[in-house]
C-alpha cells in the first residue's frame, strides 16, 4: 500500500470510525460500515440518530426514506444507511436484503457495497466481504471501503492514537 493510501486509510478510518462499528467491533478490529446523509428529511433523521448510536431509530427513519416517492439515488442511500442501522442491530438478513435493494437501485453505490461486505463478513463470510469491499473501493472517495479491504487482506496500518 502506498503512503498516500496509507494515510487516506487512517484519515477515514479516524472520521468515519466513528460511525462505523459499535465498540465491540472496533476492538476486534472488525470492518466499519458507511452511512451517508442527504437533503431527504427521513434519511437525514437516520443518519442523525446512527451518529448517536440509536440504531434502531435510525432503522425506523431510514425505512421511511426509502418510500418509492423519492429519487432512486435517495432511496439507495436510504437503504444502505438501513443496512448499516440493521447490521448494527445484528439483523443480518434483514441488513443483507437492505443492502441488496441499495446495489439494485444504484449499483455504484460504493456505501452499499461497503456496507454488503461489513454483514457478510459479520455472518462468517470474510471471502465475500472482501470481494464487496474490492468493488466498492474502486469508486472515488471511498477510502472506507479501501481501509475495510486493506484490513481483510491483512494489511496492517499504523497505530494511531
Amino acid at each position: 500500500m502506498s503512503y498516500r493510501h496509507g494515510l487516506a486509510a487512517i484519515a477515514a478510518i479516524a472520521l468515519l470510525g466513528v460511525f462505523g462499528a459499535p465498540a465491540a467491533y472496533a476492538e476486534t478490529g472488525a470492518p466499519s460500515f458507511a452511512v451517508q446523509n442527504t437533503a431527504n428529511s427521513h434519511t437525514r433523521m437516520g443518519y442523525n440518530a446512527y451518529a448517536r448510536g440509536d440504531y434502531a431509530k435510525a432503522a425506523v427513519y431510514s425505512t421511511k426514506g426509502t418510500a418509492k416517492s423519492f429519487k432512486k439515488s435517495r432511496r439507495s442511500i436510504a437503504y444502505a444507511n438501513l443496512c448499516a442501522s440493521l447490521g448494527q442491530q445484528n439483523t443480518l438478513d434483514a441488513a443483507l436484503e437492505a443492502c441488496d435493494a441499495a446495489i439494485e437501485l444504484s449499483p455504484a453505490n460504493w456505501r452499499a457495497l461497503n456496507n454488503r461486505g461489513v454483514v457478510k463478513y459479520l455472518a462468517g463470510d470474510k471471502i465475500s466481504a472482501a470481494a464487496d469491499f474490492a468493488n466498492a473501493a474502486t469508486a472515488p472517495k471511498a477510502e472506507l471501503a479501501q481501509a475495510n479491504a486493506d484490513l481483510l487482506a491483512g494489511i496492517k496500518l499504523a497505530n494511531v492514537e
